[in-house]
This record gives C-alpha cells, sequence and structure tokens, in this order.
C-alpha cells in the first residue's frame, strides 16, 4: 500500500506552494503536476524541480485522466505527489484518481491552497456565500456553441445568487478564451434568446491574473467590458446579484469603470 499526495500549487507560481507542501514534496519520491486545468507562470515546475533537487513530471492530460501512470508509479514508490493548479479536488478528474487510489488499497492525503472558486470573490469583495453554481463557458466552434452556460446564469440570477464564469482554455497550445470574447459570446446569446439575464447595461465584472502581483479587476455594464483589453490570462467573469448588499457595492464600485456619458 502506497500514498497518493495531492498537493494544491496556487494560483501564481512555485513561491504559493506553503512550506508544509514543500517540506513534503522533499520527502517524496516521484512527484507529477497537472496543467491543464489551469496553469502557472512559465518555469514554475523547472524553479521547484530545483528547490525539491528532483525533477518535476507534467503530466497531460491524457496520462492524468487514464490513471495508470500513477497507479504504476504507486506500485513502484511508497508516496507519489500529484501537483495541481488552485485547490486539487476543484476538479472532477482528481476525485476520480483519488476514488481509483482508494479501490487499488492506496491511502491518499490533501495539502490545500489557493482556489480561483473563493479568489474572485474575495478580490471584488462579494459574499463568498452568495455564489450559485460554477459556469464553464467553453470556446464557440462551428459545430459547439452550447447556450447551457446562458441558462445557468439566468437560474442564478433568479435565486438571486453571484455567477463565478470559468473560461475555457488549452495551455498546451497557449490559447485562453479571454474576458472580452467571453462577454461578447453571451451577448450573442441573450440576442439570441431575448430573456434579459444579460442585457448590454448589465453590471458584470471581470477578474484577470487572480493571486498574481499583476492582479486587476474591472466592474460596469456589460457593453463597456466586452470592449476592453484586460490584458494576459487567465480572466474570469462574475455576475453579481441583485440587489447587492451595501458593503458589496462599496467594494465593487473601486474596480468600477469609467461611463460613456
Amino acid at each position: 500500500m502506497a500514498e497518493l499526495v495531492f498537493v494544491g500549487m496556487g494560483l501564481s507560481d512555485e513561491r504559493d506552494l506553503t512550506l508544509r507542501a514543500v517540506d513534503e514534496l522533499r520527502a517524496t519520491p516521484v512527484i507529477y503536476a497537472e496543467m491543464y486545468t489551469s496553469r502557472l507562470a512559465p518555469g514554475s515546475l523547472e524553479r521547484l524541480g530545483e528547490i525539491l533537487g528532483r525533477p518535476v513530471q507534467e503530466l497531460s492530460r491524457e496520462a492524468l485522466e487514464a490513471e495508470a501512470t500513477i497507479l504504476e508509479a504507486l506500485k513502484r514508490s511508497p508516496r507519489v505527489a500529484l501537483l495541481v493548479v488552485g485547490e486539487p479536488f476543484a476538479a472532477t478528474t482528481h476525485v476520480s484518481l483519488r476514488r481509483t487510489a482508494e479501490a487499488h488499497g492506496h491511502r491518499w492525503r490533501i495539502l490545500h491552497n489557493a482556489s480561483i472558486l473563493t479568489a474572485a470573490a474575495s478580490l471584488l469583495g462579494l459574499s463568498h456565500y452568495k455564489f450559485g453554481r460554477v459556469v464553464s463557458l467553453p470556446y464557440p466552434t462551428e459545430h459547439h456553441a452550447p447556450t447551457s452556460p446562458y441558462e445557468a446564469i439566468g437560474a442564478n440570477v433568479r435565486a438571486g445568487l453571484h455567477t463565478l464564469v470559468l473560461l475555457d482554455l488549452d495551455p498546451a497550445a497557449a490559447r485562453y478564451l479571454t474576458a472580452d470574447h467571453a462577454l461578447r459570446r453571451l451577448g450573442e446569446i441573450e440576442r439570441e434568446r431575448g430573456e434579459g439575464v444579460l442585457p448590454p447595461d448589465r453590471d458584470v465584472a471581470v477578474v484577470a491574473r487572480a493571486g498574481t502581483p499583476t492582479a486587476q479587476c474591472w466592474y460596469g455594464p456589460r457593453r463597456l467590458l466586452e470592449g476592453r483589453d484586460f490584458g494576459p490570462p487567465l480572466h474570469s467573469v462574475v455576475i453579481p446579484a441583485l440587489p447587492l448588499h451595501f458593503v458589496e457595492e462599496e467594494a465593487l464600485r473601486s474596480w468600477a469603470v469609467p461611463g460613456d456619458g
């Protein structure tokens, strides 16, 4: 029986690892990392390998979801670590791997870290308790342009709940859905559906590069934000619920973009 340690890496780079996590990794013979559900600053894994004195092997999405690489490592080593950007069990892939390890008789542990699921709300000053279902917005293509994200946002809006919208990414191809494109896509669906979920003057927020030294937020009407350049990824969109608590309203005001008169 071996042990699989899931290690949250936080949101910026290798320096976001906790001291406890570094101690654990130094005592772990085999270390893997996945960077397809999110990504850290370039060179983070290489620098971490130098700190630990052993290489960190990056796993592709296919290798991680197949689970065989991790299971084989657990047969050979008493302890294996999997590094995950953000909080490890925020993605169902990692929960599935945990269950598979259990089924093969292995133990598991988790070392938590910061996640966009909480960081976006914290930066904006919105109550964590008022968030509804998290929504993922994929790249629209000719054959796949789902409207289900709009429908999920609508359900949260009607329930008086904030919505965090996570944007599609493909780090291996350096391809990231940006907030301006995401808002334009949601605007297209609004025009098609006409349900009043995200009209042009509906106030929304954008969070860029949460957890990094260049983190920034914007708040204002969708029609204004969908035309802005928010800088390098990663981006997220937040649809605040109405009415806002007065503390939330004051916090968002500090991120407000100038109006167009």
